[in-house]
């Protein structure tokens, strides 16, 4: 008999070769592939951090405060509206939507309960649903 770990092994290469596997690897290779939203993200990085470390040290008013506040909703729905971006996120909301079906099985395995599929939902035809299992 397969140890554990062999099969996690074996589900983890498995689970490579799925839909919902193959659509995270795509997105984050375009999103990671452009100069313009990861420049983007480093500016936005550098300023909150900026910011925490200027609150840290005292002395921030409340303008600044809302100032920061608006400048990073301003930056934060630039990189929202980028295509690559919001790709990425959908991808790895679908990602963890199966995710999250695979878990619940081992789970419900593991308690001696009969896995919820949703209705009648199968795993493998997740991405064809598109709204991830329940």
């Amino acid at each position: 008999m397969a140890s554990v770990y062999e099969m996690a092994r074996a589900l983890g290469e498995e689970l490579q070769k799925t839909p919902q596997v193959e659509a995270l690897l795509e997105a984050k290779k375009a999103y990671e592939s452009d100069p313009v939203i990861g420049k983007e993200i480093e500016e936005y990085t550098r300023l909150h951090q900026e910011f925490e470390a200027k609150i840290q040290m005292g002395g921030v008013s409340i303008e600044e405060q809302k100032a920061h506040a608006e400048e990073m909703k301003r930056r934060g729905e630039l990189i929202k509206s980028n295509k690559l971006a919001s790709d990425l996120f959908a991808a790895e909301m679908n990602f963890n939507n199966f995710m999250n079906s695979v878990f619940n099985i081992i789970t419900s395995t593991l308690s001696g309960e009969e896995p919820d599929m949703g209705g009648g939902c199968d795993p493998s035809c997740c991405s064809s649903c598109g709204g991830g299992c329940h």
